[in-house]
């Protein structure tokens, strides 16, 4: 598509014109198109850049694309009803600077943009926009606080067995190779795998035994269908539904001795639904799902005086990061900080986040970088009088005390290649022969203690002593404020169910979301201050 140049005619139809006094100083679509419509407006060379210049058909404007898809998110309309809005909502089209008899256009254009703007790598584009708009009004600073939390986030995908998984993957892929094979070269087997997956469907009222025996079937007709492939037309294994069946059927079956097995755990990232590889299914507690994580990111001034009942405070998105369900919050908060450097320059003097954030490798990375990670840590897995807290550790010597007053005997530095770890071991020998507490200190066979500790253990055992102080609890209370925004974005924005699939599309989804929070949090803020201002005496 190429994009149609844009008329800078205005008629006397021009909402301009008509509805300039419907709408007042502190109404938000006005505030919208005074402060938001001619920011979409500066980025739309980087937007003209997604199209092709003389090729195909005239485009919608990509900017007016842009400002839809804003409201959109903002008011949390689906595609046919924004593409209703353009055409008969007053203030939608005063927002957008539209002429008062625009036609408007087909709802699957919305989804042709979130297309290309996943195509061509830009799902960042309207986000990033927002957040410079913010950072050049000083509402957001480049060296400020932050805090961060994540959340789950649910597949827009049916949760299924082993066997539900397997069969639906066959039948996908048999689907695909239909397309590909002609009929006369489709092999012998191809007729009943048609009939038994494609043409038919589990009857779910067979017992566990016939079960278990269709489900080892299924896995010897996966088997079947990918030895031909690769004997036939090593092509067709380039075909995404074979690729995937490949794949299914690594994670859920093996042979052993020599006959195909079912694993006996599938493995942390497995795909559950076929329809949507990339939910990965999660287990964080008492909260299990099958879908995605998103991190958010936020700005945060703890000096700032307390808000006054009903006026917005100065927070602001600053990351929206999403991520496989099963990735930890330790990569997750190195990803935000490396994206906030180098989209927007921002490096964060101190960081809010929970104990699922602060580890020892996480202060020390902070500590590396010149910011301040705050959060409790999380506590030593031995329970009572004798874990690691109770014992001094010094890393500069070498030594380690003992409750019992007993300087350790042994320290041994320990690299794990496999893992890609490396720890200190620390061992007091026969001194835990005689120990009076011997039994209460440890439980191994030969009775002698083994206390192993990290590199930084020092940062650890630092940030536990400031977790008992009396004043630490008050001290995190800025951090709770996210999981406010946690409630907005998903009850304003609907952030907890995803209506997409794939991490890329989910991704751009709530970079999206992202955009609209800050948008109507920056809007509600203007709107507020000229009310302030209006009541205020001359």
């Amino acid at each position: 598509m190429s994009v149609k140049p844009v008329d800078s005619q205005r008629s006397f139809y021009h909402t301009d014109y008509l509805c300039g006094d419907l709408f007042g100083p502190a109404n938000r679509y006005r505030l919208f198109r005074e402060k938001i419509w001619p920011k979409l407006l500066e980025f739309s060379p980087k937007l003209h850049a997604l199209y092709c210049e003389h090729n195909g058909r005239p485009a919608i404007d990509p900017a007016l694309l842009c400002g839809v898809t804003l409201l959109q998110f903002m008011e949390k309309a689906a595609d046919r009803a924004a593409a209703e809005n353009v055409v008969y909502h007053l203030g939608w089209k005063y927002a957008l600077d539209l002429v008062l008899d625009y036609e408007g256009f087909h709802p699957t254009v919305l989804v042709y943009f979130r297309d290309r703007l996943e195509e061509k790598k830009a799902e960042r584009v309207i986000f990033d926009g927002v957040v410079g708009l913010l950072v050049e009004l000083g509402l957001v600073k480049r060296q400020g606080k932050q805090r961060l939390d994540s959340t789950h986030i649910l597949g827009y995908v049916k949760e299924m067995s082993r066997l539900e998984c397997a069969m639906e993957t066959v039948r996908l892929a048999l689907e695909a190779l239909e397309q590909e094979i002609l009929a006369e070269k489709r092999p012998g087997f191809w007729e009943k795998l048609w009939v038994l997956y494609v043409q038919s469907k589990l009857d779910w009222r067979l017992s566990k035994a016939d079960r278990q025996s269709r489900y080892r079937q299924c896995g010897r007709d996966m088997g079947e269908i990918l030895e031909w492939v690769d004997a036939n037309d090593g092509e067709l294994g380039e075909l995404e539904a074979v690729k995937l069946l490949r794949r299914v059927f690594s994670e859920q079956f093996e042979v052993v001795e020599g006959k195909l097995e079912p694993t006996a755990k599938r493995p942390p990232r497995s795909v559950q639904n076929p329809h949507d590889p990339d939910a990965h299914y999660a287990n964080k507690g008492k909260k299990q799902w099958v879908g995605y994580k998103v991190h958010v990111v936020e700005s945060v001034d703890p000096d700032q005086p307390a808000k006054t009942k009903g006026e917005p405070a100065e927070h602001f998105i600053t990351e929206i990061l999403t991520t496989e369900a099963a990735q930890d919050e330790m990569a997750g908060l190195a990803e935000a900080l490396q994206r906030e450097q180098e989209h927007h320059e921002i490096e964060p003097q101190a960081m809010y986040a929970d104990a699922g954030y602060v580890t020892e490798n996480t202060l020390s990375q902070a500590e590396q970088n010149g910011m301040e990670l705050l959060g409790p840590t999380r506590p030593d897995p031995h329970k009572g009088p004798y874990n690691a807290d109770a014992f001094k550790v010094d890393i500069e010597k070498r030594q380690a005390v003992c409750p019992q007053g007993k300087t350790s005997t042994q320290w041994s530095h320990i690299q794990d290649a496999y893992m890609g770890t490396q720890y200190y071991r620390i061992e007091w020998a026969s001194q835990c022969d005689r120990c009076p507490v011997q039994k209460q200190c440890t439980s191994a066979k030969d009775g002698r203690r083994i206390l192993v500790v990290g590199p930084r253990h020092d940062l650890v055992e630092k940030r536990r002593k400031q977790m008992r102080e009396p004043n630490y609890s008050k001290s995190m209370h800025p951090r709770n404020g996210v999981e406010g925004t946690h409630s907005e974005l998903v009850r304003g924005h609907g952030l907890r169910r995803t209506k997409y699939r794939g991490l890329s599309r989910v991704g751009l989804s709530h970079y999206f979301m992202g955009a609209a929070c800050n948008v109507k949090r920056y809007l509600n803020l203007l709107a507020f201050q000229m009310r302030i201002a209006a009541l205020s005496p001359a």
